[in-house]
């Protein structure tokens, strides 16, 4: 179960494959995955209860990101302005979508949803402004996950451009951004009190109920999807 929620969580963060971090000194972004993705994972519309009909506006909404995130992906490998831009786009088109879905959800979904999102992105979710207002987090430690953020930004964008040259391949590229995503929320974790990680335990939730390995009609993301 643990490697499935691994891939799970993977697989909302590696939505794009230039997506990087916000930048916590500018505010960061309550929502850092796309949450498209995170409700086409099918352990996550089980838990919500989600409708038949939640569900077909979701898998629309998700077609449409998908397509026109790749597309901005494409345009941003012709040089380094390019590459620049494409990141903001690409922020911009995730919080479009990311309100867009949120908007389908009533307000207990939404609520379960928030604990989800702690429990699969860890703490990438500490860059939220929300986040850290709900756990009282000093100046300090906010100055702490900036730094942070800076620094996994800087070796998200060497991992973009050596995947962007050919020296890295997809398998190996999205190998790496799993790889740097635990660390980074490991680190931000790090940053909070003994006191902020408890409440930070409670405010995640009961565990969300995965599918069992057997159900053949249990479809997940994979980590090495490109999206």
């Amino acid at each position: 179960m643990k490697t499935l929620l691994s891939a799970l969580c993977a697989a909302l963060l590696c939505g794009c494959a230039t997506a990087q971090i916000p930048d916590a000194k500018s505010g960061g972004d309550d929502h850092p995955g796309s949450i498209p993705i995170l409700l086409g994972l099918d352990p996550v519309r089980q838990d919500l209860k989600l409708s038949s009909l939640q569900c077909s506006l979701i898998d629309a909404m998700r077609a449409e990101y998908k397509a026109r995130s790749r597309k901005i992906t494409q345009m941003g490998t012709a040089d380094d302005d390019a590459a620049l831009r494409a990141g903001w786009d690409l922020r911009s088109l995730r919080k479009q979508y990311n309100g867009r879905a949120l908007a389908v959800l009533d307000p207990s979904q939404a609520d379960r949803l928030r604990q989800i999102e702690r429990q699969m992105l860890g703490g990438n979710l500490l860059t939220s402004t929300a986040e850290q207002k709900l756990l009282g987090l000093s100046q300090q430690q906010q100055q702490q996950l900036a730094s942070i953020a800076r620094s996994s930004n800087s070796k998200a964008a060497a991992i973009n451009a050596q995947a962007s040259s050919g020296k890295l391949s997809p398998f190996w590229s999205d190998i790496k951004r799993h790889q740097l995503q635990g660390a980074t929320s490991r680190q931000m974790l790090s940053v909070l009190t003994g006191q902020q990680r408890k409440q930070w335990l409670v405010l995640s939730g009961q565990k969300m109920g995965l599918p069992k390995i057997q159900d053949p009609s249990a479809r997940t993301e994979s980590i090495f999807e490109a999206y």
